[in-house]
């Protein structure tokens, strides 16, 4: 099989890209973007691997004969490259968040369906085994999901001055982190149309770090979900979540950003089944899943799974929780 010729543009979150595409055998690494000079670390591997280095992501995908692209920037930065991408017909996995808010998003979203062009959106938590097993069971044994509890909390506060917390930029903890939480849940239990939320900033953050939030369905199923960066070092077993089914019941543990067991019992039936997959090892990392899944589609022409409606979902999502949590009422989630 011929290799697929990819490019990352951003190379400070970019690096976890280039550490797992360096280890998939039908993958070419050929060049890396990023404006600020980083000699030694993962610049230092790419050149090493004979990646060509870029100081500005457009010039490389206009110069390179690329198959694919990884933009890695934040969403401040990435609307040239996003057009840029587009309009040379190169299938594009962009980072999540998909956009700073609904206007961004939509922007984003016009420039890709007037280009017809092949989008991913870096959900990797919804393509790890375990929450894959789960939706299958879903649709099969376990049947309608009636209600969920989730949970993404741990040991992580960016300093008072990172873009995560610039509304123009990053928009929040929400937005930026725990929208991977709000992608698993919809990818179990389909469109969300309403929230309510309560929020702090415990930390003194420039702005929430920390919510509790109960959303409602299409379906009709409920969700009561708890995210932030409050948690502390130790406590490694995140995230998770717990979800009712009409035939059942299932419960998905992780492990530091990693879907990695899943137990289920079906009603009328004492025994508890489950999977176990392993967390990162040498060779595969918690982006391998979702990577894999893009270089297929690019192979296919198919579009990926994790595509524009489910960033621009979150970021509705997102915008939502804070709007509830400001103003203490229930808030309908925009389309």
């Amino acid at each position: 099989m011929e290799r697929l010729r990819i490019g990352v543009v951003g190379l400070r979150f970019g690096e976890h890209h280039v550490r797992t595409l360096v280890d998939m055998d039908d993958v070419e690494l050929v060049a890396v973007a990023d404006r600020n000079s980083r000699p030694g670390g993962v610049e230092a591997l790419a050149r090493a691997l004979g990646a060509r280095v870029y100081r500005d992501g457009v010039e490389m995908m206009e110069r390179e004969k690329l198959d694919a692209v990884t933009l890695c920037v934040s969403p401040r930065a990435r609307e040239a490259l996003v057009e840029a991408a587009a309009r040379l017909g190169i299938p594009m996995f962009v980072e999540k968040p998909w956009a700073t808010d609904l206007d961004q998003a939509r922007r984003l979203a016009d420039v890709c369906r007037r280009h017809r062009a092949t989008v991913m959106v870096g959900f990797s938590f919804r393509f790890h085994p375990a929450i894959v097993r789960l939706r299958q069971l879903i649709e099969s044994d376990l049947g309608t999901p009636w209600m969920l509890n989730g949970q993404y909390v741990f040991d992580w506060i960016p300093p008072r001055d990172s873009w995560l917390w610039d509304p123009q930029n990053g928009n929040g903890f929400f937005n930026e982190n725990s929208c991977h939480l709000f992608d698993s849940v919809c990818y179990l239990l389909g469109r969300p149309v309403s929230v309510t939320a309560e929020g702090g900033s415990f930390t003194g953050s420039p702005s929430e770090d920390a919510a509790a939030l109960t959303l409602r369905f299409e379906s009709g199923a409920i969700a009561a979900l708890t995210v932030g960066g409050i948690g502390v070092k130790g406590f490694r077993r995140f995230p998770r979540i717990d979800v009712v089914t009409e035939r059942g019941q299932a419960a998905l543990r992780g492990l530091e950003h990693m879907w990695t067991e899943l137990t289920w019992t079906l009603r009328g039936d004492p025994r508890v089944q489950s999977v176990v997959s392993p967390p990162e090892l040498l060779g595969k990392t918690r982006y391998t899943d979702a990577l894999r899944h893009f270089v297929a589609c690019v192979r296919s022409g198919e579009q990926p799974s994790a595509g524009i409606e489910d960033g621009m979902r979150t970021v509705a999502l997102a915008e939502a929780v804070y709007e509830s949590a400001r103003t203490g009422t229930k808030v309908n989630i925009k389309e």
